[in-house]
């Protein structure tokens, strides 16, 4: 809602104005503040199963980024300080550009399939309807959505039974509300 300039409103519709965009913002900071410490809970669990916030952070930089590209000049120029430091082995004289260095277009498309599955983000491919590409993304999609299904909430129960000091139970329901593959048979 734009209003403009409000200055032929008077002192007590000011007040109102104002506090109904106070209202709304901290509406949204409570909202802010619940999902920070949802997002809290959650890193500390990602901790105790060894993944760092770092990592996390990371992969959702990369994932989110605009220009794909800019997360692999970043690793090239990463990998470069960390060879000339001598921390690592150079072991491509650190050119990711070139080819036996890199993912051929095969196994690039089965990858982003594969992720896109796994993370539960919409099956389109972005390839043209039909193609051997979209059929091969679709493929790996497939994949990655059904080992989800099927694997995580096994791998839960067995951290849970590890942190209980239990024996763990078989999953026997999707905690995700999802019809896993063996439920649809």
């Amino acid at each position: 809602m734009t209003t403009g300039h409000n200055s032929e409103l008077s002192e007590k519709d000011r007040q109102k104005l104002f506090s109904y965009y106070h209202q709304k913002d901290r509406d949204i900071a409570a909202k802010i503040k619940a999902l920070g410490e949802e997002k809290k809970a959650n890193r500390q669990n990602a901790k105790a199963s060894g993944f760092a916030s770092a990592k996390l952070d990371h992969y959702l930089k990369a994932f989110l980024a605009e220009d794909q590209q800019k997360p692999v000049d970043k690793l090239k120029s990463d990998r470069e300080n960390l060879e000339w430091l001598g921390l690592i082995p150079t072991t491509s004289g650190g050119d990711l550009l070139k080819q036996a260095d890199r993912v051929d277009g095969e196994q690039l498309i089965r990858a982003k399939g594969y992720h896109a599955g796994l993370t539960n983000l919409d099956r389109a491919s972005g390839y043209d309807g039909g193609s051997a590409d979209d059929k091969l993304w679709l493929e790996a999609y497939d994949e990655g959505k059904r080992e989800y299904q099927t694997d995580i909430p096994d791998i839960l129960a067995r951290i849970e039974a590890k942190r209980t000091n239990e024996e763990p139970a078989p999953a026997t329901d999707n905690p995700f509300g999802e019809e896993t593959a063996e439920a649809a048979e």
